[in-house]
């Protein structure tokens, strides 16, 4: 099986919820290996809100306690809520945020680590990024599984 069939495969198990333990680990490790994460004070683990609350809840719910626990942070997937369902928008130019609701409490003064399965043009985690700012957060990472790549 081919190295890009293979991270494909383990994205659409990450989407599913069902390879949440191996994602966690590659996460982890990379994470770890970031001169930068050490610099960060009481770094806090966000996960990019799912159009849904079930999508929300299946894909980042145990991956974010694994993740947490491996780095030893504090878990924030509590932190951003989903008030109801909105329609997928990834690869979309608009973006529907409302329904996203953000618990200042645990964000102000905050490093954040917001977290997602796949980059493919950044705007949802450039508005997410600007609500957790307005919330109070010190600084918002975005780290990524894959990145999308066009074909030529």
């Amino acid at each position: 099986m081919s190295e890009q069939k293979k991270v494909t495969n383990l994205v659409f198990r990450f989407k599913e919820g069902a390879s949440a333990l191996l994602a966690a680990k590659l996460f982890s490790l990379a994470i770890s290996r970031m001169r930068y994460f050490d610099n960060l004070e009481e770094p806090i683990l966000i996960p990019l809100p799912a159009s849904t609350k079930e999508r929300h809840r299946q894909r980042f719910e145990s991956f974010c306690g694994e993740l947490s626990r491996r780095l030893i942070i504090d878990d924030g997937f509590p932190t951003v809520r989903i008030e109801y369902d909105r329609e997928q928008q990834k690869g979309t130019q608009q973006r529907d945020m409302s329904g996203i609701v953000f618990d200042p409490d645990y964000i102000e003064g905050r490093d954040v680590l917001l977290i997602d399965d796949i980059l493919t043009t950044g705007m949802s985690f450039t508005l997410i990024k600007r609500e957790l700012e307005k919330s109070g957060a010190n600084s918002v990472t975005g780290i990524f599984l894959v990145k999308t790549v066009g074909t030529k």
